[in-house]
């Protein structure tokens, strides 16, 4: 509040504070009215973001929570646009609801997937039986359509537009505010050209460091009916490269929750000893010949990826301990050897466990009981793990040269899952 309050003082009287709560953190009005009750005298408005399917719960929350938080306005971001815009009668329905508790609606192109005509006859049709309703847009850019669409909709009628400096927003962003000004106000921007230029610097420095933008993934998911954050997950905490990442997205397998393993016996020695997974850190390149002569020779190694593979390989270290390789999504790939005749033998490698959906041809020609193969897909390589040694009813496991990228956003992704 004390910082909200310095900069309220700051603003002109037409400059509002807005902020956005996920309504799935909100379990009963309660918990908003302690939430905003500090705020109350400097946050102007209140944005929900809500599932359609959530809007009855979430209106009775906002409707008692409105009894005590009077000061600010209530506005419901209703997601999902493209998977309902076209039943015409359910989309009004939402209106209709809504309206009796909000104080203005947003429509929320949460995939990014709709485009210009699609927008404008949509919009045009819900604004004009809906004329006492203040009826907003919010449109996210992974197939670069933000801004066209966020045009289409104004001249639809739409009375309020999210857009944000530089299209700033998660993953894919948004429309950029910028870009809106200078085609719809090109006479009329009150500022000074110096200090914009000097505020859209410092964004694009931002948007350097944080990667947000349209991209060919983000658009192919959107098309598919996928959210940002799936494929989001899927190139940022998985690591894999945008062609794994639209064969993933696109594949069945999308729950790993219950994940069978083929020749999951062949491993059963592991119950006799706690196994060792060993991360790709460069610490296991400098540091692992002198761990490793000092390592019990009935614990069995499991190598985590690409890098520990090629660190251990680098050590030219030979042990009696069984090595298990395990590359899940795309890490075969980057695996040159994986082609060369004998790869398991001539690496000491016991066994091989690999994701069904990610194997390399090469493999057919493998000894079959070496090979484990998952059904799960492009999983972070410890959760492979650990799914694994739960299904031989495992319940430990060592961990060395997990050091972490710090120094990169995706690093600390990766870290942090």
């Amino acid at each position: 509040p004390h910082y909200l309050k310095k900069i309220k003082k700051k603003l002109n009287n037409n400059q509002k504070i807005a902020c956005m709560i996920n309504t799935k953190e909100i379990k009963s009005h309660k918990d908003l009215i302690n939430l905003l009750l500090p705020f109350n005298n400097f946050l102007d408005t209140v944005r929900f973001a809500i599932d359609p399917k959530n809007l009855d719960k979430t209106l009775k929350i906002i409707s008692l929570a409105k009894t005590k938080i009077t000061k600010i306005k209530f506005n419901l971001n209703l997601m999902y646009m493209s998977n309902w815009y076209k039943d015409f009668n359910y989309s009004n329905n939402l209106i209709l609801k809504s309206k009796k508790v909000a104080d203005e609606i947003a429509l929320v192109d949460s995939y990014g997937s709709l485009k210009p005509l699609e927008v404008y006859k949509f919009f045009k049709n819900i604004i004009k039986i809906n004329k006492d309703t203040k009826i907003g847009c919010h449109f996210h850019n992974n197939s670069g359509l933000a801004l066209a669409n966020t045009i289409s909709a104004i001249e639809a009628g739409c009375s309020t537009a999210d857009t944000t400096l530089q299209g700033m927003g998660r993953g894919a962003g948004n429309a950029e505010t910028e870009l809106l000004l200078s085609i719809l106000k090109p006479n009329n921007i009150n500022i000074s050209s110096y200090e914009f230029d000097e505020l859209l610097e410092k964004f694009q420095v931002l948007k350097s460091k944080l990667k947000w933008g349209s991209s060919f993934s983000y658009s192919f998911s959107a098309v598919k009916g996928f959210s940002q954050s799936e494929m989001m997950d899927l190139i940022q905490k998985r690591r894999l490269d945008t062609s794994i990442a639209i064969a993933t997205i696109s594949s069945s397998l999308k729950k790993n929750n219950k994940i069978k393993f083929k020749n999951l016996n062949q491993l059963s020695f592991l119950k006799k000893k706690t196994p060792l997974l060993i991360g790709g850190a460069p610490s296991f390149l400098q540091e692992g010949a002198l761990f490793l002569s000092n390592l019990n020779e009935d614990i069995t190694i499991i190598l985590s990826g690409s890098n520990a593979f090629k660190h251990f390989t680098s050590l030219k270290m030979d042990l009696k301990n069984k090595i298990i390789l395990l590359l899940s999504g795309s890490e075969m790939k980057k695996i040159k050897e994986i082609k060369k005749k004998n790869f398991l033998n001539k690496n000491n490698i016991s066994h091989l466990v690999i994701e069904k959906d990610f194997m390399a041809k090469e493999v057919k020609n493998f000894d079959k009981k070496r090979i484990i193969i998952s059904e799960s897909t492009a999983l972070n390589p410890l959760l492979l793990t650990g799914k694994l040694l739960m299904s031989l009813k495992l319940k430990k496991l060592n961990l060395a040269y997990f050091d972490g990228d710090f120094q990169t956003e995706k690093g600390r992704l990766v870290m942090r899952e």
